[in-house]
This record gives structure tokens, sequence and C-alpha cells, in this order.
């Protein structure tokens, strides 16, 4: 199933059989399927001001695709009301 070229190790897809990219492989070493038949969805980071005054920080929520647009709606409901 692995190939050393050059000291890169190559796989390929267990669902399609085309070549994993090696960048793939290097941050997800256990993978066994390339980007196009993995099964996890795309997700958006949104960085959230917490806090008041001097005590304020920025958390990172992650968010499906879904999860994302219903919280874009609700931002532009809530920037609307405060106009």
């Amino acid at each position: 199933m692995y190939t050393v070229i050059n000291e890169i190790d190559i796989m390929n897809c267990i669902k399609c059989n085309k070549v994993i990219p090696p960048k793939r492989l290097e941050i997800l070493p256990g993978t066994k399927t390339c980007v196009n038949c993995s099964t996890e969805t795309p997700k958006r980071g949104v960085p959230i001001m917490r806090g008041k005054g001097d005590h304020t920080w920025v958390d990172l929520e992650i968010m499906t695709q879904e999860q994302f647009e219903e919280f874009e709606k609700l931002d532009k409901e809530s920037k609307k009301s405060k106009e």
C-alpha cells in the first residue's frame, strides 16, 4: 500500500484509488482516504469576542457550514435590531 519515492510516503485512497497528497499524510498519518472521499465535512471558524471592558478575550468557535449560516442569519438580525 505504501511506496517510498525519495523518502516521501505515497498512499492511494481506499475508496477511489487516487494518490493521497503527501501533505495530507503528513498532517493525518492514519488517513486512508483522500479529501474528496473523506466523510468529514468542512468546518468554519468564527472569532467571538467575550467579556466586558478590560476583561475581554476572543474565542474561536468551530462550526459546520449549516451552523455558520444560522449564525450569520442571527448576527445580521441582531445588528438590524440595534439600528
